[in-house]
Protein backbone atom coordinates (compact mmCIF):
# COMPACT_ATOMS: atom_id res chain seq x y z
CA UNK A 1 0.00 0.00 0.00
CA UNK A 2 2.73 2.49 0.96
CA UNK A 3 4.74 1.58 -2.13
CA UNK A 4 1.74 2.33 -4.32
CA UNK A 5 1.39 5.75 -2.73
CA UNK A 6 5.07 6.50 -3.30
CA UNK A 7 4.79 5.66 -7.00
CA UNK A 8 1.57 7.61 -7.48
CA UNK A 9 2.90 10.64 -5.61
CA UNK A 10 6.12 10.66 -7.59
CA UNK A 11 4.27 10.41 -10.88
CA UNK A 12 1.82 13.18 -10.05
CA UNK A 13 4.49 15.57 -8.80
CA UNK A 14 6.73 14.82 -11.77
CA UNK A 15 4.01 15.89 -14.20
CA UNK A 16 2.98 19.03 -12.29
CA UNK A 17 2.39 22.39 -13.96
CA UNK A 18 5.03 24.59 -15.62
CA UNK A 19 7.65 26.19 -13.44
CA UNK A 20 7.11 29.46 -11.66
CA UNK A 21 9.03 32.47 -12.94
CA UNK A 22 12.62 32.34 -11.84
CA UNK A 23 13.32 33.89 -8.49
CA UNK A 24 15.94 33.82 -5.76
CA UNK A 25 16.68 30.42 -4.27
CA UNK A 26 15.34 30.40 -0.70
CA UNK A 27 18.31 28.36 0.48
CA UNK A 28 21.91 28.02 -0.57
CA UNK A 29 22.41 24.87 1.45
CA UNK A 30 23.72 21.83 -0.43
CA UNK A 31 21.58 18.70 -0.45
CA UNK A 32 22.90 16.29 2.20
CA UNK A 33 23.49 12.60 1.48
CA UNK A 34 20.77 10.20 2.55
CA UNK A 35 20.61 9.69 6.31
CA UNK A 36 22.70 12.77 7.21
CA UNK A 37 21.60 15.97 8.85
CA UNK A 38 21.01 19.02 6.65
CA UNK A 39 23.98 21.31 6.11
CA UNK A 40 23.47 24.90 7.21
CA UNK A 41 23.75 27.64 4.55
CA UNK A 42 27.18 29.18 4.29
CA UNK A 43 28.11 32.77 4.85
CA UNK A 44 25.57 35.24 6.24
CA UNK A 45 22.57 33.84 4.35
CA UNK A 46 19.64 33.08 6.67
CA UNK A 47 18.41 29.50 6.86
CA UNK A 48 15.45 28.56 4.68
CA UNK A 49 12.03 29.09 6.25
CA UNK A 50 10.57 26.11 8.06
CA UNK A 51 7.16 24.92 6.81
CA UNK A 52 4.29 25.50 9.20
CA UNK A 53 3.21 22.63 11.41
CA UNK A 54 1.09 20.24 9.31
CA UNK A 55 -1.11 19.12 12.19
CA UNK A 56 -1.98 21.43 15.04
CA UNK A 57 -2.31 20.21 18.64
CA UNK A 58 -5.75 18.81 19.35
CA UNK A 59 -6.55 17.72 15.78
CA UNK A 60 -8.37 14.40 15.38
CA UNK A 61 -5.76 12.51 13.39
CA UNK A 62 -8.33 10.07 12.01
CA UNK A 63 -9.91 12.98 10.13
CA UNK A 64 -6.78 14.76 8.90
CA UNK A 65 -4.85 12.27 6.76
CA UNK A 66 -5.59 14.09 3.51
CA UNK A 67 -4.97 17.47 5.18
CA UNK A 68 -1.48 16.31 6.19
CA UNK A 69 -0.82 14.96 2.70
CA UNK A 70 -1.80 18.36 1.32
CA UNK A 71 0.97 20.01 3.32
CA UNK A 72 3.45 17.48 1.96
CA UNK A 73 2.39 18.08 -1.63
CA UNK A 74 2.44 21.85 -1.13
CA UNK A 75 5.97 21.82 0.28
CA UNK A 76 7.25 19.55 -2.50
CA UNK A 77 5.64 21.66 -5.23
CA UNK A 78 7.08 24.84 -3.74
CA UNK A 79 10.54 23.25 -3.58
CA UNK A 80 10.27 22.33 -7.27
CA UNK A 81 8.89 25.73 -8.28
CA UNK A 82 5.44 24.48 -9.27
CA UNK A 83 2.27 26.57 -9.32
CA UNK A 84 -0.07 23.69 -8.48
CA UNK A 85 0.13 20.26 -6.96
CA UNK A 86 -1.91 17.06 -6.66
CA UNK A 87 -1.47 13.90 -4.64
CA UNK A 88 -3.47 10.69 -4.16
CA UNK A 89 -4.02 9.66 -0.55
CA UNK A 90 -3.99 6.17 0.94
CA UNK A 91 -3.90 5.34 4.66
CA UNK A 92 -4.78 2.70 7.23
CA UNK A 93 -5.80 3.56 10.79
CA UNK A 94 -7.43 1.42 13.49
CA UNK A 95 -10.37 3.85 13.63
CA UNK A 96 -10.99 3.86 9.87
CA UNK A 97 -9.34 0.79 8.31
CA UNK A 98 -8.39 1.52 4.67
CA UNK A 99 -8.94 5.11 3.57
CA UNK A 100 -8.40 6.73 0.20
CA UNK A 101 -8.86 10.09 -1.49
CA UNK A 102 -6.99 12.98 -3.07
CA UNK A 103 -5.57 16.39 -2.28
CA UNK A 104 -4.55 19.26 -4.55
CA UNK A 105 -4.09 23.00 -4.67
CA UNK A 106 -2.00 25.91 -5.88
CA UNK A 107 0.67 28.44 -4.86
CA UNK A 108 0.55 32.23 -4.97
CA UNK A 109 3.61 34.30 -4.07
CA UNK A 110 2.44 37.68 -2.71
CA UNK A 111 4.72 40.69 -3.19
CA UNK A 112 7.04 41.13 -0.22
CA UNK A 113 6.02 37.84 1.44
CA UNK A 114 8.85 35.67 2.78
CA UNK A 115 7.50 32.50 1.13
CA UNK A 116 4.69 31.33 -1.18
CA UNK A 117 1.11 31.04 0.07
CA UNK A 118 -0.74 27.76 -0.41
CA UNK A 119 -4.40 26.89 -0.97
CA UNK A 120 -5.61 23.33 -1.18
CA UNK A 121 -8.63 21.04 -0.98
CA UNK A 122 -8.84 17.40 -0.06
CA UNK A 123 -11.38 14.63 0.37
CA UNK A 124 -11.16 11.11 1.81
CA UNK A 125 -13.45 8.12 2.30
CA UNK A 126 -12.88 4.94 4.30
CA UNK A 127 -14.07 1.34 4.28
CA UNK A 128 -15.98 2.13 7.48
CA UNK A 129 -18.07 4.65 5.50
CA UNK A 130 -16.40 7.68 7.03
CA UNK A 131 -15.80 10.76 4.92
CA UNK A 132 -14.12 14.16 5.34
CA UNK A 133 -13.59 17.17 3.09
CA UNK A 134 -11.21 20.07 3.76
CA UNK A 135 -10.60 23.48 2.24
CA UNK A 136 -7.50 25.17 3.65
CA UNK A 137 -5.14 28.06 3.05
CA UNK A 138 -1.89 29.43 4.46
CA UNK A 139 -1.33 33.04 3.39
CA UNK A 140 2.03 34.70 4.09
CA UNK A 141 1.93 38.49 4.23
CA UNK A 142 4.60 41.17 3.94
CA UNK A 143 6.59 41.20 7.17
CA UNK A 144 6.18 37.48 7.82
CA UNK A 145 2.65 37.31 9.29
CA UNK A 146 0.78 34.07 8.53
CA UNK A 147 -3.01 33.92 8.15
CA UNK A 148 -4.39 30.36 8.09
CA UNK A 149 -7.90 29.04 7.60
CA UNK A 150 -9.44 25.59 7.42
CA UNK A 151 -13.02 24.54 6.73
CA UNK A 152 -13.99 20.91 7.24
CA UNK A 153 -17.09 18.76 6.72
CA UNK A 154 -17.14 15.33 8.36
CA UNK A 155 -19.41 12.28 8.31
CA UNK A 156 -17.90 9.89 10.80
CA UNK A 157 -19.34 6.69 12.30
CA UNK A 158 -17.57 6.62 15.66
CA UNK A 159 -17.43 4.85 19.02
CA UNK A 160 -18.05 6.12 22.56
CA UNK A 161 -16.76 4.21 25.60
CA UNK A 162 -17.88 6.64 28.28
CA UNK A 163 -15.95 9.28 30.20
CA UNK A 164 -13.07 8.59 32.57
CA UNK A 165 -9.84 6.58 32.87
CA UNK A 166 -11.43 3.24 33.80
CA UNK A 167 -14.05 2.72 31.10
CA UNK A 168 -14.45 -0.81 29.72
CA UNK A 169 -15.13 -2.27 26.31
CA UNK A 170 -18.53 -3.35 27.64
CA UNK A 171 -19.53 0.34 27.69
CA UNK A 172 -18.89 0.66 23.96
CA UNK A 173 -21.68 2.21 21.90
CA UNK A 174 -21.56 3.25 18.26
CA UNK A 175 -22.88 6.54 16.93
CA UNK A 176 -22.40 8.83 13.94
CA UNK A 177 -21.01 12.37 13.99
CA UNK A 178 -21.85 14.85 11.27
CA UNK A 179 -19.96 18.09 11.79
CA UNK A 180 -18.81 21.31 10.16
CA UNK A 181 -16.01 23.53 11.43
CA UNK A 182 -14.12 26.66 10.46
CA UNK A 183 -10.84 27.56 12.18
CA UNK A 184 -9.08 30.87 11.49
CA UNK A 185 -5.71 31.79 12.98
CA UNK A 186 -3.15 34.54 12.56
CA UNK A 187 0.50 34.21 13.57
CA UNK A 188 2.43 37.45 14.02
CA UNK A 189 6.24 37.22 14.27
CA UNK A 190 7.51 38.59 17.59
CA UNK A 191 11.19 37.64 17.72
CA UNK A 192 13.20 34.94 15.97
CA UNK A 193 11.37 31.58 16.21
CA UNK A 194 8.48 33.08 18.25
CA UNK A 195 5.02 33.96 16.91
CA UNK A 196 1.58 34.53 18.41
CA UNK A 197 -1.87 35.68 17.39
CA UNK A 198 -5.65 35.30 17.65
CA UNK A 199 -7.70 32.20 16.90
CA UNK A 200 -11.39 31.79 16.00
CA UNK A 201 -13.22 28.42 16.06
CA UNK A 202 -16.73 27.92 14.68
CA UNK A 203 -18.13 24.41 15.10
CA UNK A 204 -21.47 22.65 14.65
CA UNK A 205 -22.19 18.98 15.13
CA UNK A 206 -25.10 16.58 15.18
CA UNK A 207 -25.13 13.10 16.71
CA UNK A 208 -27.05 10.35 14.94
CA UNK A 209 -27.57 6.59 15.17
CA UNK A 210 -27.37 6.50 18.96
CA UNK A 211 -27.80 3.07 20.51
CA UNK A 212 -31.20 2.71 22.19
CA UNK A 213 -30.75 2.51 25.95
CA UNK A 214 -27.14 3.73 25.79
CA UNK A 215 -25.57 6.66 27.62
CA UNK A 216 -25.92 8.94 24.60
CA UNK A 217 -29.56 8.07 23.93
CA UNK A 218 -30.40 8.67 27.60
CA UNK A 219 -29.24 12.29 27.38
CA UNK A 220 -26.87 11.85 30.33
CA UNK A 221 -23.80 13.02 28.37
CA UNK A 222 -23.23 16.67 27.39
CA UNK A 223 -23.47 17.00 23.62
CA UNK A 224 -25.54 13.82 23.21
CA UNK A 225 -27.74 15.58 20.64
CA UNK A 226 -25.03 17.77 19.08
CA UNK A 227 -24.08 21.39 19.57
CA UNK A 228 -22.96 24.58 17.85
CA UNK A 229 -20.44 27.03 19.29
CA UNK A 230 -18.32 30.08 18.51
CA UNK A 231 -15.01 30.16 20.38
CA UNK A 232 -12.38 32.90 20.44
CA UNK A 233 -8.88 32.81 21.85
CA UNK A 234 -5.26 32.85 20.86
CA UNK A 235 -2.16 30.79 20.20
CA UNK A 236 1.60 31.08 20.62
CA UNK A 237 4.42 29.05 19.09
CA UNK A 238 8.19 28.71 19.40
CA UNK A 239 9.76 26.77 16.54
CA UNK A 240 13.52 26.35 16.13
CA UNK A 241 13.42 23.02 14.25
CA UNK A 242 15.45 22.64 11.08
CA UNK A 243 12.52 20.86 9.38
CA UNK A 244 8.79 20.55 10.05
CA UNK A 245 8.69 17.05 8.58
CA UNK A 246 11.80 15.17 9.80
CA UNK A 247 13.71 17.37 12.29
CA UNK A 248 17.31 16.61 13.15
CA UNK A 249 17.55 19.26 15.85
CA UNK A 250 15.55 22.02 17.49
CA UNK A 251 12.48 22.61 19.64
CA UNK A 252 8.79 23.12 18.93
CA UNK A 253 6.60 24.48 21.74
CA UNK A 254 3.04 25.55 21.02
CA UNK A 255 -0.12 26.36 22.92
CA UNK A 256 -3.62 27.60 22.25
CA UNK A 257 -6.76 28.39 24.21
CA UNK A 258 -10.31 29.23 23.11
CA UNK A 259 -13.52 29.98 25.01
CA UNK A 260 -17.06 29.47 23.70
CA UNK A 261 -19.53 31.54 25.73
CA UNK A 262 -23.03 30.33 26.50
CA UNK A 263 -25.73 32.07 24.48
CA UNK A 264 -23.82 32.08 21.20
CA UNK A 265 -24.80 28.90 19.43
CA UNK A 266 -26.42 25.80 20.90
CA UNK A 267 -24.18 24.84 23.80
CA UNK A 268 -23.25 25.64 27.37
CA UNK A 269 -20.16 27.77 27.93
CA UNK A 270 -16.86 25.92 27.82
CA UNK A 271 -13.16 26.46 27.21
CA UNK A 272 -10.40 24.29 25.78
CA UNK A 273 -6.64 24.59 25.80
CA UNK A 274 -3.58 22.67 24.61
CA UNK A 275 0.12 22.80 25.45
CA UNK A 276 2.66 20.69 23.55
CA UNK A 277 6.47 20.69 23.46
CA UNK A 278 8.81 18.58 21.30
CA UNK A 279 12.60 18.38 21.41
CA UNK A 280 14.87 16.71 18.84
CA UNK A 281 18.38 15.59 19.82
CA UNK A 282 20.92 14.54 17.15
CA UNK A 283 22.87 11.44 18.18
CA UNK A 284 25.24 11.28 15.23
CA UNK A 285 25.25 9.28 11.98
CA UNK A 286 21.76 10.58 11.17
CA UNK A 287 20.18 9.14 14.33
CA UNK A 288 17.77 11.39 16.22
CA UNK A 289 15.98 11.06 19.55
CA UNK A 290 12.62 12.85 19.63
CA UNK A 291 10.88 13.71 22.91
CA UNK A 292 7.33 15.03 23.17
CA UNK A 293 4.99 16.12 25.96
CA UNK A 294 1.32 17.03 25.59
CA UNK A 295 -1.38 18.37 27.93
CA UNK A 296 -4.97 19.23 27.03
CA UNK A 297 -7.70 20.52 29.32
CA UNK A 298 -11.33 21.59 29.17
CA UNK A 299 -13.55 23.44 31.62
CA UNK A 300 -17.17 24.47 31.79
CA UNK A 301 -19.55 22.07 30.05
CA UNK A 302 -17.90 20.89 26.80
CA UNK A 303 -19.56 18.39 24.44
CA UNK A 304 -18.22 14.86 24.87
CA UNK A 305 -16.69 14.90 21.37
CA UNK A 306 -14.46 17.84 22.39
CA UNK A 307 -13.25 16.34 25.66
CA UNK A 308 -9.48 15.72 25.83
CA UNK A 309 -8.63 12.17 24.84
CA UNK A 310 -5.68 9.80 24.55
CA UNK A 311 -5.09 7.18 21.90
CA UNK A 312 -4.48 8.00 18.22
CA UNK A 313 -1.80 7.99 15.57
CA UNK A 314 -0.22 10.96 17.36
CA UNK A 315 -0.59 10.21 21.07
CA UNK A 316 -0.26 6.70 22.50
CA UNK A 317 -0.17 4.75 19.28
CA UNK A 318 -1.66 1.32 20.04
CA UNK A 319 -4.79 2.73 21.70
CA UNK A 320 -7.68 3.71 19.46
CA UNK A 321 -8.52 7.39 19.25
CA UNK A 322 -11.12 8.40 21.81
CA UNK A 323 -10.86 5.15 23.80
CA UNK A 324 -10.29 7.26 26.94
CA UNK A 325 -11.56 10.82 27.40
CA UNK A 326 -12.15 13.25 30.26
CA UNK A 327 -11.64 16.91 31.19
CA UNK A 328 -7.85 16.58 31.35
CA UNK A 329 -5.30 14.45 29.54
CA UNK A 330 -1.54 14.21 29.33
CA UNK A 331 0.79 12.17 27.15
CA UNK A 332 4.54 11.86 26.81
CA UNK A 333 6.49 9.88 24.24
CA UNK A 334 10.01 9.20 23.00
CA UNK A 335 11.01 8.01 19.55
CA UNK A 336 14.40 6.92 18.21
CA UNK A 337 14.83 7.50 14.47
CA UNK A 338 17.62 5.66 12.66
CA UNK A 339 18.57 5.80 8.94
CA UNK A 340 18.71 2.35 7.33
CA UNK A 341 19.41 2.66 3.61
CA UNK A 342 18.91 5.53 1.18
CA UNK A 343 15.33 6.78 1.74
CA UNK A 344 14.46 4.10 4.28
CA UNK A 345 14.60 4.70 8.04
CA UNK A 346 13.43 2.81 11.11
CA UNK A 347 11.95 3.94 14.42
CA UNK A 348 11.17 2.57 17.84
CA UNK A 349 8.93 4.41 20.28
CA UNK A 350 7.29 4.28 23.72
CA UNK A 351 4.58 6.44 25.27
CA UNK A 352 2.58 6.90 28.44
CA UNK A 353 -0.47 9.00 29.26
CA UNK A 354 -3.72 9.29 31.18
CA UNK A 355 -7.05 11.11 31.42
CA UNK A 356 -8.97 12.32 34.47
CA UNK A 357 -11.52 14.89 35.63
CA UNK A 358 -8.79 17.00 37.27
CA UNK A 359 -5.17 17.14 38.40
CA UNK A 360 -5.99 15.58 41.75
CA UNK A 361 -7.50 12.55 40.04
CA UNK A 362 -4.38 11.60 38.06
CA UNK A 363 -2.34 8.76 39.52
CA UNK A 364 -0.22 5.80 38.49
CA UNK A 365 -3.39 3.67 38.43
CA UNK A 366 -4.74 5.71 35.52
CA UNK A 367 -1.58 5.64 33.36
CA UNK A 368 -1.71 3.78 30.03
CA UNK A 369 1.55 2.63 28.38
CA UNK A 370 2.18 1.77 24.72
CA UNK A 371 5.17 1.07 22.49
CA UNK A 372 6.20 -0.19 19.10
CA UNK A 373 8.38 0.15 16.04
CA UNK A 374 8.03 1.34 12.47
CA UNK A 375 9.54 2.02 9.07
CA UNK A 376 9.76 5.31 7.16
CA UNK A 377 10.12 5.88 3.42
CA UNK A 378 11.11 9.44 2.50
CA UNK A 379 8.82 10.98 -0.12
CA UNK A 380 10.43 14.41 -0.44
CA UNK A 381 13.84 16.00 -0.02
CA UNK A 382 12.40 18.06 2.86
CA UNK A 383 11.91 14.84 4.83
CA UNK A 384 8.20 14.07 4.51
CA UNK A 385 7.72 10.34 4.99
CA UNK A 386 5.21 7.59 4.56
CA UNK A 387 5.20 5.79 7.88
CA UNK A 388 4.23 2.27 8.86
CA UNK A 389 3.93 1.72 12.61
CA UNK A 390 3.06 -1.36 14.65
CA UNK A 391 2.10 -0.34 18.18
CA UNK A 392 1.08 -2.47 21.16
CA UNK A 393 -0.90 -1.80 24.32
CA UNK A 394 -2.85 -3.91 26.81
CA UNK A 395 -5.74 -3.94 24.32
CA UNK A 396 -3.70 -5.48 21.48
CA UNK A 397 -1.60 -4.50 18.46
CA UNK A 398 -2.60 -1.81 15.95
CA UNK A 399 -1.30 -0.93 12.47
CA UNK A 400 -0.86 2.62 11.15
CA UNK A 401 0.02 3.57 7.57
CA UNK A 402 -0.10 7.26 6.67
CA UNK A 403 1.91 10.37 5.79
CA UNK A 404 3.93 12.41 8.34
CA UNK A 405 5.20 11.75 11.84
CA UNK A 406 3.43 11.51 15.18
CA UNK A 407 5.41 14.60 16.27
Amino acid sequence: MSAALVLLASAVLSFASPDLPAGPDPSTAPTPPDGEAPVAPRGDAPPPPTPSTPTEPGDRSSETSAHQAGHVAAAEASQRGRRWFALPVLFWLPETRLGFGATGGLHVHLDGAPRPSSFFADAVYTLDRQGATDLAGDVYLRGGALVSGRARLVHFPDTFYGVGPHTTTGQREDFTRRSAELVLTMELPIVSHLSAGPRLDLRAEEIRDRRPGGALASGAVTGWNGYSAVALGGSVRWDSRDSAFWPQTGTLAQAWYVYAPEGIGRSHGFGRGVLEASRFLPLGSGRVLGLDGYVEGAHGDPPFTLLPKIGSTRFLRGIREGRYRDRLDWATQAELRVPVWRRLSATTFAAAGAVGPGLGDLSLRTVKVTGGAGLRFRLTDEGANIRLDLAASRTGVELYVLVLEAF
